[in-house]
């Protein structure tokens, strides 16, 4: 219970928060980058479970561990930047488990990633 509420608590205070501050994927002319509207729906990668939200782009999405999930903490942002889409991750999830979420992520066609976004654009 302890792990359970530790995890929950890391996410939660992380979850708000998820704004794409790295300088390599995001120029100082570009606004930050918030992922805070969501979830919108519950996708399997990987075998585990992982929570939609939508970022203030209307382009990118960052995809989170669902609750319970044994991949917690752990989120990727599948970010729209420069014309193109690219997949980063962060968290201390089990790495088996986030590695085979990120190896589903990045085969995904630009059409699901459009249907992804699409999701996120409908209000909550």
């Amino acid at each position: 219970m302890k792990r359970f509420v530790w995890a929950a608590a890391l996410l939660a205070a992380v979850l708000p928060a998820i704004v794409l501050t790295d300088a390599v994927a995001q120029g100082p002319s570009q606004p930050k980058l918030v992922c805070d509207r969501g979830p919108f729906s519950t996708k399997t990668f990987g075998g585990t479970q992982w929570q939609i939200y939508g970022c203030t782009d209307n382009r990118s999405v960052a995809i989170v561990t669902a609750p319970g999930s044994p991949a917690i903490p752990f989120y990727f942002l599948l970010a729209w930047i420069d014309g193109v889409y690219t997949v980063s991750g962060e968290g201390t999830g089990r790495r088996d488990l986030t590695a085979k979420a990120y190896n589903d992520i990045i085969k995904l066609s630009r059409p699901q990633i459009d249907a992804l976004v699409k999701e996120t654009l409908k209000t909550n």
